[in-house]
């Protein structure tokens, strides 16, 4: 295509998810799935069978990172294009734990480490990137669900700290969060009441994150609930 900058036209800021990476974590069966799959034309990569409850929901089951790269080759088409207009990754704890194991094989090693230093984790980030934003390029929003962990650290005063992140390696955890537009923690406050979206903690108890300025601390977790989260911090900003 030919770059003409003289027909550039001002960019529109999504009000719904469709622009966007989103990435929510947290504990199983709190409404994660359930959200992402009222996006617009989601096809579910089920990594994990998680989907079976879900009536009419298009999903195809990932068992290894060479056919998550076959499946990037096909949503290249502009049939499946047509088709579909939302990617869900669930989970992307194992998409990225199939994505060391394939670079690992590709370089014969054990471990990511063994390529030297930082060289295997580059190879990782570098993996991610050309199929996560690579669909973002072809138009596609981009929906990672992940699991939890509380993790203890240590303060400078010397005392103990709950938090609450992905249930991710360190590095892993920051090249998909470093990808989200909108990051939360999806969970439970009493079992008896409805599931909370939080996208941001003053605290820093909570690992989330968002890019509009605007963006609630917490929601009631739906897709509608989410969307006008969006539409009401970028109203404001």
């Amino acid at each position: 295509m030919a770059i003409d900058l003289l027909n550039l036209q001002p960019h529109k800021v999504s009000r719904d998810l469709s622009g966007y990476i989103t990435y929510i974590y947290g504990a199983p069966k709190c409404g994660k799935t359930t959200l992402a799959t009222q996006m617009d034309r989601p096809l579910l990569l089920a990594f994990e069978p998680g989907y079976h409850a879900l009536p009419g929901v298009m999903a195809q089951d990932i068992t290894s990172w060479a056919e998550m790269k076959q499946v990037y080759r096909q949503l290249k088409n502009p049939e499946v294009q047509q088709q579909f207009r939302s990617i869900i990754i669930d989970t992307i704890d194992i998409a990225a734990d199939r994505c060391k194991k394939y670079i690992c094989n590709q370089n014969a090693i054990e471990d990511l480490g063994d390529l030297g230093y930082g060289k295997g984790w580059t190879k990782f980030k570098d993996e991610f990137n050309e199929i996560f934003r690579g669909l973002t390029q072809l138009g596609y929003a981009v929906f990672f669900i992940g699991h939890h962990k509380e993790q203890t650290l240590n303060t400078s005063d010397g005392k103990e700290r709950i938090i609450v992140r992905p249930n991710l390696s360190n590095s892993t955890r920051e090249t998909i969060a470093g990808m989200a537009d909108i990051y939360g923690y999806a969970h439970q406050l009493r079992a008896d009441e409805m599931s909370v979206l939080t996208l941001r903690d003053p605290s820093g108890s909570i690992e989330c994150g968002c890019r509009f300025k605007y963006i609630p601390h917490e929601i009631t977790l739906s897709y509608d609930n989410l969307v006008n989260a969006i539409t009401n911090a970028i109203d404001k900003e």
